[in-house]
């Protein structure tokens, strides 16, 4: 028997909703290298934090990512997430963009570029510590479904972060 859709039964009121603290964009594969990146907006609402980290267990695990030696985390600021958003609007450039962060730590890059075999954004990040020899790095594929949420909390956080 067919039941007929009624709106009445779909009462989102009664429904309780949780609030997300990030935007996940997870990646695990079966090969086991794959990752992950989580874009959160900071405890004062005055930045957004990217952290990334690489798959170090299979799939179906709990927990496949590493996110105690792999994890590399970048403080976005205004002219950072407005320099993303303005390349997901026009990111089918042949450029890639390229951000740079340094501090007395060290220092960090992230770079994206449009793949236009794949319609979608490659996102790499980069960090060079201080008194450690050798680059760290984690690479996350974007899809434009995803590029659609990221573009939805990004604009979120810059009205946070302005106190609108």
């Amino acid at each position: 028997m067919l039941k007929t859709f009624n709106p009445g039964d779909c009462n989102v009121a009664d429904k309780e909703f949780v609030k997300r603290k990030d935007i996940g964009i997870y990646k695990a594969n079966k090969d086991v290298k794959g990752s992950v990146a989580q874009f959160k907006i900071g405890s004062n609402n005055d930045c957004m934090f990217l952290e990334l980290a690489k798959q170090n267990k299979p799939m179906d695990s709990d927990a496949p990512y590493d996110w105690e030696g792999s994890k590399i985390t970048v403080k976005l600021g205004f002219a950072d997430i407005t320099k993303i958003l303005a390349y997901f609007k026009s990111g089918t450039e042949e450029k890639p963009l390229k951000l740079f962060h340094q501090n007395d730590r060290g220092n960090k890059s992230i770079e994206m570029v449009y793949q236009e075999k794949y319609n979608s954004f490659y996102l790499k990040v980069s960090m060079k510590e201080k008194d450690k020899e050798g680059m760290r790095n984690v690479a996350v594929p974007i899809s434009m479904d995803e590029v659609e949420l990221l573009r939805v909390g990004m604009n979120r956080a810059l009205e946070l972060m302005l106190g609108w």
